[in-house]
């Protein structure tokens, strides 16, 4: 008995190192999910540039604005009308809210759409093709000057941002909801999209002078929806390379893409592809910025996910400059998600709690002289750091990343999210140089599959025969509303 002692010490002392530890860290082979040898030291020689996406933000006089980019009412396929809608919103504190019908512009609360009678149709479970029932100028500027009422005693700091032409594009594809969410730009009523073309909707939006983010993709990319058996998986780089090029051909007008939308379920694979898209377009100058959204349809979803855009004050033109230059956080109360090496972004077995406040974060500051990054927030118990797809760190005393620590860990960017009993919030990217060398470009091929072939098809029928057809043109104008 006595020749084990020594080993039983070893143990007590090596598991007291471990609870002590001031941040879990875990480093795997990119792409693998093997563990790679944890060779990240300080003092290795290297001068990592940071750039800031937060460097704008003046953390002490600019807000932070509850913000809903993504959400129906039944001008489309939702249960509410404009007008419930509006007040839905107002009553759960959003201070800008995107109305994004399917293939419907929204013209304002005020104003009744150009509706597309086949998609309400459709989702007649849900419209009863009932009226549209907008505001009246009168309440219109009741809400966007803060003077309306809530109705459930809450009190308003403001009024509420209408965000003008907000619309989801590709409006009715078959198969598989191949979505992009479009804002500011004139473009897309009425049209129906063609399975898996997002380069069509995102090049129109462009050249509208508009804005596009790319919706829920994970409901294209897993098209047999078994979602949950992919999880913590890298997904197809033809996937990678298709969006990459996206964002690549669209720079400031295609602004990023959901990460996590409504409750996860069929999202919870998209950070992984974001964190792969992330390496193709970081390298070539362009940062596809991560967004949440909820994605509503009814009542209960409203309050699921949504960003907090950072402003210096609440117009739509400092809006549109957020979304631009990813100054904003996106937060979601479910995450069902699993990191590339393993790790859940929430515990098992989370459970949604609304009364509980989200994690927010208050400040982000970078030293440059120390290659720094420190992060201060509310309502979180943990906060997690990624770096090309892999969690680098993770644990409470890791609000500040020293990047020295984890130098052959570091790709060409790193993002975190914290985490509470509230739910989750994403940061944006920071893309991460070493002084004195050049970042390689990455070459990011055109994708050509079945969406190529099938717009291209409707384009020459278009041109050829639908043009000139009376019972195309009447079907264009009753059932699609265009």
């Amino acid at each position: 008995m006595k020749r084990k002692t020594p080993k039983k010490i070893l143990c007590v002392f090596f598991s007291f190192l471990f609870l002590f530890s001031t941040c879990a860290v875990s480093s795997y082979a990119s792409g693998t999910g093997k563990a790679a040898a944890s060779t990240a030291v300080s003092g290795t020689g290297k001068d990592f540039i940071i750039t800031n996406p937060y460097a704008s933000v003046n953390w002490n006089t600019w807000k932070a604005y509850k913000t809903q980019l993504h959400c129906h009412t039944n001008a489309s396929d939702g249960y509410l009308t404009i007008k419930q809608f509006v007040q839905l919103n107002y009553d759960l504190g959003y201070d800008i809210v995107a109305l994004t019908d399917h293939g419907t512009l929204n013209l304002g609360w005020n104003k009744t759409p150009q509706l597309v009678p086949l998609i309400r149709l459709v989702k007649y479970e849900r419209t009863k093709l009932a009226p549209i029932v907008p505001l009246t100028d009168a309440e219109y500027n009741s809400y966007i000057n803060g003077t309306a009422a809530t109705t459930n005693g809450t009190v308003r700091q403001n009024g509420m941002l209408d965000v003008p032409l907000g619309i989801e594009l590709n409006a009715a594809t078959p198969v598989a909801d191949c979505h992009l969410t479009g804002y500011f730009g004139n473009y897309g009523q009425g049209k129906i999209g063609v399975f898996g073309d997002y380069e069509t909707p995102a090049a129109g939006e462009k050249a509208a002078g508009g804005l596009s983010m790319l919706a829920h993709v994970g409901e294209f990319v897993f098209l047999n929806k078994d979602w949950a058996a992919h999880a913590g998986q890298p997904v197809d780089n033809y996937y990678a390379d298709k969006f990459a090029r996206i964002f690549l051909d669209d720079a400031g007008s295609c602004v990023g893409m959901g990460v996590n939308s409504g409750d996860d379920s069929h999202t919870m694979n998209d950070r992984i592809l974001y964190d792969q898209i992330l390496q193709k377009t970081i390298p070539d100058g362009v940062v596809p910025w991560a967004y949440t959204f909820a994605d509503a349809h009814d009542w209960p979803d409203f309050s699921r996910a949504y960003t907090m855009q950072l402003m210096p004050e609440l117009t739509l033109s400092a809006f549109k400059t957020s979304m631009i230059n990813g100054t904003f956080f996106s937060v979601s109360k479910y995450s069902d998600g699993v990191e590339l090496n393993g790790m859940t972004e929430l515990p098992a077995g989370y459970v949604t709690d609304n009364s509980l406040k989200a994690p927010m974060v208050t400040s982000v500051s970078v030293n440059q002289d120390k290659d720094t990054i420190t992060i201060t927030g509310t309502d979180f118990n943990q906060i997690t750091w990624v770096s090309n797809g892999n969690v680098i760190a993770r644990g409470m005393n890791c609000t500040t990343l020293s990047l020295n620590d984890f130098t052959n860990q570091i790709g060409c960017y790193v993002r975190f999210y914290i985490t509470g009993p509230g739910g989750i919030c994403y940061s944006q990217p920071f893309v991460i140089n070493v002084k004195g060398v050049t970042m390689a470009p990455v070459t990011v091929p055109q994708t050509h599959d079945l969406s190529t072939f099938l717009r291209g098809l409707v384009t020459v029928l278009d041109k050829l025969v639908f043009q000139h057809s009376i019972i195309i043109k009447l079907f264009k104008k009753i059932a699609m509303g265009y």
